[in-house]
């Protein structure tokens, strides 16, 4: 509007009031400026008189005055109410898939229709055997779909598998803060999340008919890069299965070229398989000491909770003495966020330790037992070569798998990693045995 005046297309304004025409010093000046010269000769205002007088251009940047005014107060206002909504635990903002915004009490709700289906996408996902093209299949197969009815699109998808809303927390301007809204999953089940996306979020070209037991599997330790496949055929017609580094690198010159046959791959998961497992007999004594430890667990139990509030407590403290410092120069924004944003996830975990343990009791008895009978399991897989279900154990058990130098090393979880680093001498022995069983109970 205001250039077809200084244009010369119009002379004049009609407005409701003066703050319709500017609420910043800028369009205030413009108005003025443009009466001064002449270019503006009429302004009509029913709820406002003005004359091209010394008095009336006064009183015109008077009521210009007040409209900034009332727009730099009222956004004081606004992020007043946010930064109390906040506090409360609750985002203002629109509500991530599988929520809606209930309009009466203006909070963030479950929505019936979708909440229990994006809860199934997240626990599938957490397993490691989608990727987001997969993932987004299976949305779209559950009524999952984007705003124009077909697939979700794989950045939409992306957020919604790193949006800490679903555990209970969310994030308002980089700054994570615990929400009071029904989380749908658990904060460990949140990091198997990020685990698996690591491994398989990135969308891939979809493969021909050939099927590598071990792809996608494991990354290259030099450059961390996925590690491929490919099938040689020799002149006299033997086939070959080998493994190699993508080298998709631009900034670094990846020195692992050669090739790891399928043969050896396939072996060095069958040992480390074996490492992992446990023996019949070794299972039955471990069981022994389960039930023994659930009939002395009484008094411990209450030690466990009370270490449990005690680190959360301490943690709570370094919030505090973080959000001081912060105030007080001590740190930058970005820095603040970033050190906030861990100890706030260090909180969420313990918080899920302590409610399950409050909620379930002796539940670490069964986390023993079942672990026992698992480890007891992945015997029967190495003895039935069963190396689809090897390869999918050594995935849920293990993180980072890695090749270099032909040869496969997996970062073992507790705690399985009692039995993977276990020498063959100390099983042997009943005091390798002692040792697994002293650290079970350290684990637990």
């Amino acid at each position: 509007m205001m250039s077809e005046i200084e244009k010369g297309h119009a002379s004049g304004i009609l407005a409701w009031n003066p703050d319709r025409l500017a609420r910043n010093s800028i369009d205030g000046g413009r108005v003025i400026y443009l009466v001064n010269t002449g270019k503006i000769q009429s302004l009509k205002f029913p709820t406002f008189w003005f004359e091209a007088t010394p008095q009336g251009k006064f009183m015109l940047s008077v009521a210009f005055g007040q409209a900034k005014y009332y727009t730099d107060n009222l956004r004081e206002n606004i992020l007043r109410g946010i930064r109390q909504k906040i506090r409360r635990g609750e985002l203002s903002a629109k509500a991530p898939l599988g929520y809606f915004n209930e309009p009466r009490l203006r909070t963030i709700e479950p929505d019936k229709k979708t909440f229990n289906k994006v809860k199934e996408v997240l626990r599938a996902f957490a397993t490691g055997e989608y990727t987001l093209t997969k993932i987004q299949s299976k949305m779209f197969s559950l009524g999952l779909v984007g705003k124009d009815g077909k697939l979700p699109h794989l950045s939409t998808i992306q957020k919604t598998l790193t949006n800490p809303f679903y555990y209970g927390h969310f994030r308002y301007r980089g700054e994570v803060h615990q929400g009071s809204h029904k989380p749908m999953i658990s904060k460990k089940l949140f990091d198997r999340i990020q685990e698996a996306l690591i491994l398989n979020g990135k969308p891939r070209k979809k493969r021909g008919p050939k099927n590598f037991q071990f792809l996608n599997f494991a990354v290259c330790d030099e450059c961390g890069y996925s590690i491929t496949a490919e099938r040689h055929i020799k002149k006299s017609g033997l086939k070959f299965v080998y493994y190699r580094c993508t080298h998709k690198s631009k900034t670094q010159n990846c020195m692992q070229t050669r090739f790891l046959r399928e043969e050896v791959l396939t072996e060095q998961v069958k040992e480390s398989c074996q490492k992992v497992s446990l023996p019949d007999d070794w299972r039955e004594k471990y069981l022994e000491r389960v039930n023994l430890w659930e009939k002395e667990n009484s008094q411990s139990s209450n030690l466990f909770a009370q270490n449990l509030k005690t680190e959360l407590s301490a943690i709570k403290t370094k919030v505090d003495r973080l959000m001081d410092g912060y105030l007080e120069g001590g740190f930058e924004l970005v820095e603040f966020q970033q050190k906030k944003n861990k100890l706030m996830a260090e909180k969420k975990d313990i918080e899920e330790k302590l409610s399950d343990f409050e909620r379930k009791g002796n539940h670490w008895l069964e986390l023993v037992r079942n672990w026992i009978i698992e480890a007891n399991q992945a015997k029967n897989f190495v003895l039935d070569n069963n190396f689809s279900k090897m390869k999918n154990l050594i995935k849920k058990i293990g993180s980072n798998r890695r090749i270099l130098n032909q040869r496969l090393f997996v970062d073992f979880k507790k705690p399985w990693n009692y039995l993977y680093f276990l020498s063959a001498e100390s099983r042997a022995h009943s005091a390798g045995k002692a040792k697994v069983l002293r650290n079970l109970r350290m684990w637990t």
